[in-house]
């Protein structure tokens, strides 16, 4: 699992993206953050970071699927 914390700072406003490998990673960041003050900006994001199709043999067994969730936040001063 991983985590990716991006933080913007303006005169009044305090602006974070966080991201995480899995919900309940960025459930437990957000979660964090909201206690420190932030509000969620809109809904979360999902996005495929990767695909890799597996195969035995010419016969396609499954797909891996890799995904970032990611949550923007803001802090007014």
């Amino acid at each position: 699992m991983f985590y990716l914390c991006l933080t913007l700072k303006q005169k009044d406003m305090e602006y974070k993206v966080l991201t995480s490998s899995s919900p309940e990673g960025l459930t437990e960041k957000v979660n964090k953050y909201i206690n420190e003050g932030f509000i969620p900006v809109g809904s979360h994001q999902v996005v495929t970071q990767r695909e890799v199709n597996r195969y035995s043999g010419s016969q396609h067994m499954d797909t891996l699927i890799t995904q970032e969730y990611s949550q923007t936040l803001i802090k007014q001063d």
